[in-house]
């Protein structure tokens, strides 16, 4: 009786290990966006380039911690509109329209550091590094929503992520 314990005991804990490292093995390094030309082309800049690029990487920072504090605020506000038990949709839609107009203002202020970030080139580094810029691009690396590929994980519109999307994951 004790030996069938043990070993009912043991295919259950088996079991268990299996089931979690099935659920796990849905992450993993996959081909979303990942450190593209700009990490390759960081020891092509000279020193005060390299200086210029982390004053605008710091000031570009400041800029978006707010908008991405105020992103996360408005998630939490839109989960707890969308958990209630009649949820209004008109107020859903009008936070997805201010969450959108976060997404924009992160967006130009990524490409106005990116015009920044340009204009310090020499026109051969530019050429180098092409139309999409350096910096963070689509390669091997933590996809969009935690990991696997672009739109995998928790962000919204993302294949097994919750959420509403307008059809534009750019961010």
């Amino acid at each position: 009786m004790k030996v069938k314990m043990v070993l009912i005991s043991t295919l259950s804990v088996m079991a268990l290990l299996a089931a979690a490292s099935v659920y796990a093995g849905q992450g993993g390094m996959g081909s979303g966006p990942g450190m593209g030309k700009g990490a390759a082309m960081w020891g092509d800049l000279s020193k005060e380039q390299q200086a210029q690029v982390a004053t605008l990487r710091v000031e570009f920072m400041k800029k978006i911690h707010p908008l991405r504090t105020e992103m996360g605020q408005k998630r939490i506000e839109l989960t707890e509109l969308a958990s209630k038990e009649k949820p209004d949709e008109q107020v859903i839609q009008k936070k997805r329209e201010e969450m959108w107009a976060l997404q924009d203002a992160m967006r130009n202020e990524r490409r106005a550091m990116t015009t920044k970030f340009r204009a310090l080139l020499t026109p051969e580094q530019r050429e180098k590094i092409g139309p999409m810029g350096a910096g963070m691009g689509f390669g091997g690396g933590i996809g969009r929503c935690g990991f696997g590929g672009p739109g995998e994980g928790f962000r919204e519109g993302g294949k097994g992520c919750k959420g509403w999307s307008r059809g534009n994951s750019d961010l």
